[in-house]
């Protein structure tokens, strides 16, 4: 069966003809190119099963429902294109010689945007601006960018007013500049769903910066091959399909740069569950990751370094406790080995408490330092592991504090 362009051109002009079912065409062949910009056509549009050798052209169309299920054409534009209610395209296959297979930028679907089924796109399909008023499907299917972009799907600013899945054996594949998967700055109202599916580039898959997620996010890491960028991303309730550890792993060594949010984010979330443990290695890990990619100088690196091995960054002050024991030790240790201390053994390590603790003094009897070159040694150490002791009690106090106030 064959039917021209033109034919299916006039017929939706002439709209108020149709039934109200609208016009019906399946397993047809069109000849000539179809074009359908600017038709206004309160009936719904079926080329169900069809193919064409030349791009479908919709741009600024309007249409009730518009089914483009299994067309086999080299691409479709529709950008500005207005369905009231779904606009499927399951299972098409669109090969595109140019860079998009689908150019669909600042579309308004009133129902769900169907590309699932196995839907196969040689070429940018791009949703730029485009407002979805239920659900984008993306279940199983097929891209691959071409072209210097090079994203499989660029859909900068969507807004989508339940879910998005690009799960169920979704995939994406990035060939040029942009991440596989750019969606910076879109809106879901619902979940955010990535659970069985493949996001793969030389450089980033997937681009999420920006994303709000209305509830949840199913993330798992195992199908993302390259960086992933996460600045901005905002969620509900605790990630899924991933374990704390996976994050921490994906958040240090798979992220472009060192970026504050995502940490935040992962902690707050972690936090409101009341997982406090979890809570202290994600904060533990941001200071590490802080420390060896973020923008800190010489002496502030440093500074964050004793802070990190002494009191984990006030995440775990029970560090500076360890510290301060081993101050006292090495302060017996020198006390009692020196032979420099004249008393008792007992009295000898009662003086050795007494020069270095900060807080606590215990008998030590008649000590006396012999005025020796090792006495003024004992003299000099104790007097350094007394500033070591004040400092690790001090450190302990102030990350115990801190660590209270954070848990109030």
């Amino acid at each position: 069966m064959e039917i021209t362009g033109d034919e299916i051109r006039r017929r939706m002009v002439e709209f108020e003809s149709l039934d109200p079912g609208g016009l019906v065409v399946e397993g047809a062949r069109i000849v000539g190119q179809l074009d359908l910009s600017d038709v206004v056509a309160k009936r719904p549009l079926v080329l169900r099963d069809c193919t064409t050798e030349l791009p479908v052209v919709l741009d600024r169309a309007q249409f009730a429902l518009l089914d483009l299920s299994r067309l086999v054409a080299p691409m479709v534009r529709a950008n500005r294109l207005t369905v009231d209610h779904d606009l499927r395209l399951s299972g098409a296959r669109l090969t595109s010689e140019e860079e998009y297979a689908l150019h669909a930028r600042g579309i308004r679907v009133g129902g769900s945007l169907y590309l699932d089924e196995d839907f196969n796109a040689t070429g940018t399909v791009e949703l730029n601006g485009a407002r979805i008023g239920a659900v984008l499907y993306c279940r199983g299917a097929q891209l691959r960018g071409n072209g210097g972009a090079g994203a499989a799907l660029y859909a900068v600013d969507l807004h989508v007013g339940s879910a998005v899945f690009l799960s169920n054996g979704f995939s994406a594949v990035g060939t040029g500049r942009y991440a596989a998967v750019r969606i910076r700055g879109a809106k879901i109202d619902g979940q955010l769903i990535l659970r069985d599916g493949r996001f793969s580039s030389s450089d980033t898959a997937l681009d999420l910066r920006h994303v709000q997620v209305g509830t949840e996010l199913l993330m798992p890491f195992d199908g993302i091959e390259g960086q992933v960028q996460l600045e901005g991303l905002t969620y509900q309730g605790l990630p899924r399909d991933a374990t704390v550890d996976e994050w921490l792993s994906l958040l240090s060594t798979r992220t472009p740069n060192y970026s504050t949010q995502p940490w935040v984010q992962l902690a707050d979330a972690h936090a409101a569950a009341g997982n406090e443990r979890d809570v202290r290695r994600i904060r533990v890990a941001q200071q590490r990751d802080l420390r060896r990619r973020g923008q800190l100088s010489r002496w502030g690196r440093t500074w964050h370094f004793v802070r990190g091995v002494t009191v984990g960054h006030g995440y775990r002050p029970a560090l500076a406790l360890l510290w301060l024991a081993g101050v006292l030790a090495l302060s017996v240790g020198i006390v009692t080995l020196s032979g420099a201390v004249r008393c008792s053994a007992v009295e000898q390590v009662g003086y050795a408490l007494n020069v270095a603790t900060p807080l606590v003094k215990v008998d030590a009897g008649r000590c006396t330092v012999a005025p020796s070159s090792a006495g003024q040694f004992v003299l000099a150490s104790t007097w350094l592991l007394q500033i070591l002791a004040w400092a690790f009690a001090t450190l302990f106090v102030a990350g115990f504090t801190g660590l209270v106030r954070r848990n109030a």
